[in-house]
């Protein structure tokens, strides 16, 4: 890591940056001591529908999401490390805590606002992938969102121990079904029982997808996955239920459907909520 510039030194750089939201199906916990080598295997889908994160100098902090100030955030515990002073101001359409990753996207697009054009994305990488380890938000969804799209997490944790295996798929319309999840995920990585019962799973899974990785199969093996691993809220499995013929499942670790477009997956999704219609995303983490 190289030494952090003074606030000056980012005073002509790009100050607004993207990420996008990030759908795990199924994964494989590791328990590595490294931090930098703590992570997950398994698949995920980046989605357009993410978090942007504009910068702004000042004499003092201002941090808000989608307009309402907020305290304890990641985007603060970012700033302080670069030392930075200023407006962060964040943006997405989708809820905190509801499974596609805005945390570990707060803490990429804060660090590539505020270090901006000439900023190594490994440096962005590490400090990202720190913080959500450590706040126990997440296990893989930085990895995820630096490589964007649908892809496989070859080997968990962070750059330059891990691997991300890109998936070719050709441009396809998504629906978001988001709700809050109701247990953190660092909660449910920290109970023993619950880890077995994913690893068992998720090795059953990731190696049925390799044999096949397409997307239908990720969705397939992602729904299998979180109703035998007991990580579907009963409202979840009700959705699903009713998106039984659909290619669908939940956003792990969370009650968030994600599904194909579909009419008939429109028409059952809007009995629950307003879904959102987006697609895969192209990209990973990207300024302006």
């Amino acid at each position: 890591m190289r030494k952090l510039k003074s606030q000056k030194e980012f005073s002509n750089y790009s100050h607004k940056a993207f990420s996008p939201g990030s759908a795990t199906m199924f994964f494989i916990p590791n328990q590595e001591e490294d931090i930098l080598k703590r992570g997950s295997r398994g698949v995920a889908i980046c989605v357009e529908t993410g978090i942007t994160t504009k910068i702004e100098q000042s004499d003092s902090m201002d941090i808000r999401f989608n307009g309402i100030p907020i305290d304890n955030s990641i985007q603060e515990e970012v700033a302080k490390m670069l030392k930075f002073t200023g407006r962060i101001f964040s943006y997405s359409d989708l809820p905190p805590s509801s499974g596609f990753g805005l945390s570990a996207g707060a803490a990429l697009t804060t660090g590539a606002a505020i270090m901006g054009n000439d900023a190594l994305s490994g440096e962005i990488y590490q400090m990202s992938h720190k913080i959500e380890i450590e706040r126990g938000t997440g296990l893989g969804d930085v990895q995820s969102q630096m490589t964007g799209g649908f892809h496989v997490r070859v080997k968990g944790g962070c750059f330059p121990y891990s691997l991300t295996e890109k998936i070719l798929e050709a441009p396809t319309e998504l629906l978001i079904l988001p709700f809050k999840k109701k247990t953190p995920t660092g909660e449910v990585i920290q109970s023993p029982s619950s880890v077995e019962e994913i690893v068992t799973n998720g090795r059953k899974a990731y190696t049925n997808f390799m044999k096949k990785p397409t997307l239908k199969n990720a969705f397939v093996l992602g729904r299998k996955f979180a109703l035998d691993s007991d990580l579907v809220s009963p409202k979840a499995r009700k959705i699903l239920d009713d998106l039984a013929n659909e290619v669908a499942s939940v956003s792990l670790i969370g009650d968030s459907i994600i599904s194909v477009f579909s009419e008939e997956s429109l028409d059952v999704l809007r009995k629950y909520g307003d879904p959102i219609r987006t697609k895969i995303s192209a990209t990973g983490l990207t300024l302006g």
